[in-house]
């Protein structure tokens, strides 16, 4: 069991070492608004005006989970090759320190960059179109969405944050399906409105429930499976990723222990 006190201290932490890069942060999350920029110019071109109301804050809020989903691979999964070379590791081994919290809690900078890749994307979408994107009928469980999008997306990336400590490969090379997943995995369309082929693999994805559970929530629109559905579909995706993360950092710890963790990426 970890203390509060252990529990205070690490969020402290990266709250303490957040704010020393938030400029980094927001500079970061307007990156990430431009990149997604192609995608809301995308569906501004072949959306007709008549709909904008249903569709923008859905991209909207697109654009929030995305920035939720693809922060934690990088401030997490990313991370375990300093957290190795650094030493902090052996540190955190020596005082019974958990490492899946430590590194769990490193997803709260995915909040700042959220914030500020939303607050440019609201100014862009209410000047280019007159239309509040913040629209949100349910707002409750529109929390509940977002925060299921965060969590999935930190239990993926302590996932390959181990995998690469048991590989001695950097994260990222682990990683190619964050910006697939936002396009094939009913983030950026609703599932209703993906080609048939596509359904099916979004339905097989985690990030699809919470995803549809946000844009019922926005404005109202039909989830795919329905809400009580994608509600279970999504807690039942969290336990399946929290097992696979128990299962793979007691394997890349125990051989870290037995083998002697080494600097990942280096030759």
């Amino acid at each position: 069991m970890v203390s509060k006190t252990r529990i205070y201290a690490m969020v402290w932490l990266h709250l303490v070492r957040t704010s020393r890069f938030t400029l980094s942060l927001v500079n970061w999350g307007v990156i990430e608004f431009l990149w997604l920029s192609i995608y809301i110019l995308g569906v501004l071109a072949f959306a007709p005006p008549s709909e904008y109301q249903l569709i923008i804050p859905m991209v909207f809020w697109a654009v929030a989970a995305f920035g939720l989903m693809s922060t934690p691979v990088w401030t997490i999964g990313n991370w375990m090759k300093y957290y190795v070379n650094t030493g902090v590791f052996e540190e955190h081994e020596l005082y019974n320190v958990s490492h899946s919290l430590f590194l769990a809690l490193r997803a709260l900078p995915s909040i700042v960059l959220t914030l500020a890749s939303l607050t440019v994307a609201w100014i862009f979408l209410r000047e280019l179109t007159g239309i509040n994107p913040m629209r949100v009928e349910d707002p409750l469980l529109l929390v509940f969405g977002l925060f299921f999008i965060l969590v999935l997306a930190t239990l993926y990336s302590l996932i390959i944050a181990f995998l690469s400590l048991y590989t001695e490969a950097p994260g990222p090379l682990l990683d190619f399906m964050n910006l697939l997943l936002f396009i094939i995995g009913g983030i950026a369309a609703p599932v209703e409105r993906l080609p048939d082929p596509l359904k099916t693999i979004a339905v097989l994805t985690p990030y699809s429930h919470p995803a549809e559970i946000i844009r019922y929530a926005s404005v109202g629109y039909r989830p795919y499976l329905g809400l009580a559905q994608e509600i279970i579909a999504t807690i039942g995706y969290t336990l399946l990723l929290a097992s696979l993360v128990i299962m793979v950092s007691r394997k890349a710890v125990k051989k870290a222990k037995k083998e002697g963790v080494k600097g990942i990426g280096r030759t």
